[in-house]
């Protein structure tokens, strides 16, 4: 397709809408990547499979369209009108659409049979021709990863099953908004409405939930955090720069610097908190159940006391933390798999390496780490006296033979 046909076809696309001639545009499966297409009208237009990757797409109107199996991602589509959009197994991952409206938009899972018959189209190239075959081979759910959808308008949308983790959704507009195993974990839902909207066995662990609207929405079996409203502002505003920290991969926002602060009783169960600076922090009696602590590092930091049950702390710094009497039931403390240019702390190693959880010099006497997995990881001069250590996995683990006869006494299995 060369320039002047798309031009033409956007042309007789406008007589169309308007019902005085023209033909609705069918982009089906056409690779529009890259392209400006800031304020152009698609309504009800065929964009089945089209590619309009990196576009910018700001202020167009697309109700009403076609857009199955779609790939969007890191298009910027802000003030879109996406209106009843057919958006079902759509990749919108990184995707811009800050104000824009989605309402009643269609952004369920594709189907198989669907894709066989809306992806072909007559005279398919052969670029074409292999985007169909790998879409009817691949279509799933719709993703929506780290999607920026502030202000955005979701009433009343169809989001089954969608992966919408690590998005931002500050003040978007969910009400009434079909949500059913949609994954939100590590969202950014600041000042959202989702009041009506249906969450069933939804999951938003690691979701920042502030000042969200939840009336009368359906929570059965969704797996939620904390809302932390009654947290301090200065607390709040490190947490909000951290999950844009976490969602951008490191290029936004600001990564947790708490080292040495008093967050003694502070309550942040269900947090993300993966890569954040806790060192000598004191955490004593801290709630941190189900938190995100992923290549946290706590070295040095006062946990006495605290609740860290099914909290994930792979490739966590505990050197030299006071765990005394805190509880890490079924926690996971195992080494982290480091994928390539990933962010840890004030670093960026190799990828390919497991990083281990490191409890060196630790003081976890006393401490319950029942049914914990903390294989691989180094115990160096951990204390573990009185620690109860039932069902927990410490199979590879860094230790002296005098730790590993005490923890396998206590129950443990090395």
């Amino acid at each position: 397709m060369t320039p002047q046909q798309f031009v033409q076809i956007l042309k007789d696309h406008q007589k169309f809408v308007k019902s005085v001639g023209g033909r609705r545009a069918d982009l089906k499966l056409k690779n529009l990547s890259r392209l400006r297409l800031p304020g152009v009208n698609l309504q009800q237009a065929l964009l089945s499979g089209a590619n309009f990757s990196y576009c910018v797409m700001t202020g167009c109107d697309l109700s009403y369209a076609d857009l199955f199996g779609a790939d969007l991602h890191d298009a910027d589509m802000s003030d879109a009108n996406l209106y009843r959009a057919d958006m079902r197994g759509a990749n919108l991952s990184g995707t811009v659409l800050h104000s824009a409206n989605l309402e009643d938009a269609d952004l369920r899972p594709g189907a198989l049979l669907d894709a066989a018959v809306r992806l072909k189209r007559a005279d398919m190239s052969e670029e074409e021709t292999v985007r169909a075959r790998d879409l009817r081979e691949n279509i799933s759910n719709v993703s929506m990863v780290a999607a920026r959808m502030v202000a955005a308008n979701f009433s009343g949308a169809d989001l089954f099953a969608a992966d919408m983790s690590r998005a931002d959704l500050t003040h978007a507009r969910l009400r009434d908004a079909r949500m059913q195993e949609v994954n939100l974990q590590s969202a950014n839902l600041t000042g959202a409405d989702l009041s009506g909207a249906k969450l069933k066995g939804a999951n938003l662990r690691g979701a920042l939930m502030v000042n969200v609207n939840l009336k009368n929405a359906d929570l059965r079996d969704a797996h939620l955090p904390r809302p932390l409203d009654d947290l301090p502002l200065d607390l709040l505003k490190v947490l909000q720069a951290h999950n844009q920290w976490i969602a951008s991969n490191g290029e936004r926002g600001a990564r947790a610097d708490l080292a040495g602060k008093d967050l003694a009783g502070v309550d942040l169960a269900g947090t993300n908190l993966s890569g954040a600076n806790l060192k000598g922090a004191n955490l004593a009696k801290a709630k941190l159940s189900d938190c995100f602590l992923l290549f946290a590092d706590l070295s040095g930091a006062n946990l006495g006391g605290a609740t860290l049950d099914d909290a994930d702390l792979d490739g966590a710094n505990l050197s030299g933390a006071v765990l005394r009497a805190a509880s890490l039931k079924k926690a996971n403390l195992r080494p982290m798999e480091i994928r390539p240019g990933r962010a840890v702390g004030d670093q960026t190693p190799v990828g390919g390496r497991k990083w281990p959880a490191n409890l060196t010099d630790a003081d976890a006497r006393d401490a319950d780490l029942s049914g914990a997995d903390l294989h691989g990881a180094r115990l160096a001069g951990t204390q573990l006296k009185g620690a109860k250590l039932s069902d927990a996995k410490l199979a590879d683990c860094e230790m002296s033979e005098e730790l590993k006869a005490v923890a396998e006494a206590a129950g443990a299995t090395l």
